[in-house]
């Protein structure tokens, strides 16, 4: 409580004071006004690009009933590093249509000691990085924030100063450790304990995490400290940041953790394949991870997303699996192949009951049993999502995590054999259009004689489509943009047609699980009543899709250039 008191009383405090300050240029005696204080701002139109200050830090979450053996074995790691001690105690400001959170940015005034820091960070879950962020840091003589400070203030938007307004704070003690595992290698370890409060309605949420922030060296030694703090006690990735905790936590409509989606990845023609391909690992798995806040709150969308992300890694380890070692390929699949049966499990459910059972559900109304499939429905969901739950918080899922994108980050390939080595050292750019040709020739030749395949020959038609769509996916900033979203849009439209079908195949057998045998139930009635609606359905999209596949086929591959290609085959020349 004496906490809660004191973080309310700093940022009442810390309000009064910017608030005045403004108050003074605006009507002050001989002061300046807003007009004068926004004219004498740098016209930053006409200056270079300032290099970018960048914070590399790694964070984790743990539970606050392990941070003394955390703390004990980090000693162990700096034996002859004394560790130091601080209360940090630091206020976030926005205007109120949130400027700042829009744009990436957070801006915050950090009170330790008799000193203020102000920090302007970039960095959104939309940018797919866990480790980098643009930071910019001024210290100030007073312990409200000032636009106008010479590194911090240039990267704030013009025009701000009149609207900015505390919004949230944090109050933390902070016990620091200077590890160097290697001669070249420095790293700044910290343990936080406190919490975070919104400003004005009292909402609180307690902060216990260790940051691994680089000072010197290479990145993946980051993964190598917590790979051992993982060993001492249960800890996993927290990619979310104190400031993305702040928002959530005092924004009245965002109730639910953000779902984020997969963004493009910034690839250049020029930059090597292993290059692309490090970049490509970091993307998804900063997806994966900015989707298990929602994933454990039950959100079937982030739980999709999350589904999604391990998907796109495999698919990309399956697109350049001639250049990695078979060990490393068959580690990374057995990681996460039980993670995708758990998560495909919950899927395939929230899939029967929405996307199956809903649409169907005012028709068949009148149906026995109709109900009945519902609420068992609804219980083997609640089950799986438990099982998700217990996935994502294990210590397996966490040290899978970790291994993985310390192979990443440490271009853990280069242990394979030399000739690999010299491919992977190749411009991407040459790489990339004999990676999507190999996806194109086993799209095309999954779909010869289509009227004959079966179902489970039109499934993996259907992968065999979702690989060549991650693949354009991973790989589309490479090319024209218009190229690949008409060939995309082509693509997507066919799998939505393969993705129905497999979706009524697959909600057989979970049928057959619900109902345990007992085929004269009333769940077991309504579910044949269901399967006979959309299998005409199926029947009456089938010349449609047929079209669309043709359609497909006529495409040219696009990433290939025009002379290499037979247009009215859209097959490539040998």
């Amino acid at each position: 409580m004496e906490k809660g008191r004191r973080l309310c009383e700093i940022e009442a405090s810390q309000g009064r004071r910017f608030c005045a300050k403004i108050s003074r240029r605006q009507t002050g005696a001989g002061t300046e006004s807003l007009a004068t204080v926004a004219a004498k701002q740098p016209d930053r139109s006409k200056q270079g690009r300032r290099c970018i200050s960048t914070e590399v830090e790694l964070k984790l979450a743990a539970s606050v009933a392990d941070l003394a053996e955390l703390r004990r074995a980090l000693v162990e790691m700096a034996p002859a590093s004394a560790c130091s001690q601080s209360r940090l105690i630091s206020t976030y400001y926005d205007t109120p249509d949130l400027t700042l959170k829009r744009r990436g940015l957070s801006l915050r005034v950090r009170e330790q000691g008799d000193r203020f820091i102000q920090t302007v960070k970039s960095g959104d879950p939309s940018s797919f990085d866990v480790l980098t962020r643009g930071e910019w840091e001024d210290e100030l003589a007073e312990g409200y924030p000032d636009p106008n400070a010479a590194q911090s203030g240039e990267h704030l938007p013009d025009g701000i100063a009149g609207d900015l307004q505390p919004f949230f704070a944090t109050d933390v003690t902070r016990t620091t450790f200077a590890i160097e595992p290697t001669p070249a290698t420095r790293i700044e370890a910290a343990i936080d304990q406190g919490e975070i409060r919104v400003a004005g309605d009292g909402a609180a949420e307690p902060i216990s995490e260790i940051e691994l922030e680089l000072k010197s060296g290479d990145a993946a030694a980051l993964y190598d400290v917590a790979l051992q703090l993982l060993d001492v006690a249960p800890i996993r990735i927290e990619p979310r940041s104190k400031s993305e905790r702040g928002y959530q936590l005092g924004d009245e409509a965002e109730t639910a953790s953000p779902v984020v989606h997969a963004e493009p990845i910034a690839l250049d023609p020029a930059m090597t394949v292993e290059a692309a391909l490090q970049e490509i690992g970091r993307a998804c798995l900063a997806h994966l991870l900015h989707n298990e806040a929602a994933a454990l709150a039950m959100d079937p969308e982030g739980v999709h997303q999350m589904r999604v992300a391990v998907r796109r890694i495999r698919s990309a380890i399956s697109a350049f699996k001639r250049l990695l070692p078979a060990a490393d390929r068959r580690r990374i699949s057995g990681e996460l192949a039980w993670l995708v049966d758990i998560l495909g499990r919950a899927r395939n459910l929230d899939v029967f009951a929405t996307e199956l059972l809903l649409p169907a559900r005012a028709e068949l109304s009148h149906k026995t049993g109709v109900d009945d499939l519902a609420a068992a429905l609804d219980r083997e969901r609640s089950a799986a999502y438990q099982r998700v739950e217990r996935a994502i918080l294990s210590k397996r899922h966490a040290a899978g995590m970790l291994r993985l994108s310390h192979w990443f980050e440490a271009r853990g390939w280069r242990e394979g054999p030399a000739a690999r080595s010299a491919l992977l050292t190749s411009p991407i750019g040459d790489l990339a259009p004999h990676l999507l040709d190999r996806r194109w020739r086993e799209v095309r030749k999954r779909s010869k004689r289509f009227g004959r395949l079966t179902a489970p020959q039109r499934h993996k038609l259907r992968i065999a489509g979702k690989k060549l769509r991650y693949t354009l996916e991973l790989l589309g900033n490479l090319f024209d943009q218009d190229d690949l979203q008409r060939f995309m849009k082509r693509l997507k439209r066919l799998q939505d047609d393969l993705g129905y079908a497999n979706d009524v195949r697959v909600a057989h057998d979970i049928l057959r699980e619900l109902c345990a045998g007992a085929r004269r139930s009333p769940v077991a009635h309504a579910g044949a009543r269901l399967f006979e609606w959309h299998e005409q359905a199926l029947a009456k999209a089938e010349r449609k899709l047929r079209r669309r596949l043709n359609r497909l086929h006529r495409t040219a591959p696009f990433w290939r250039e025009p002379e290499a290609l037979d247009v009215r085959s859209g097959r490539v020349q040998a």
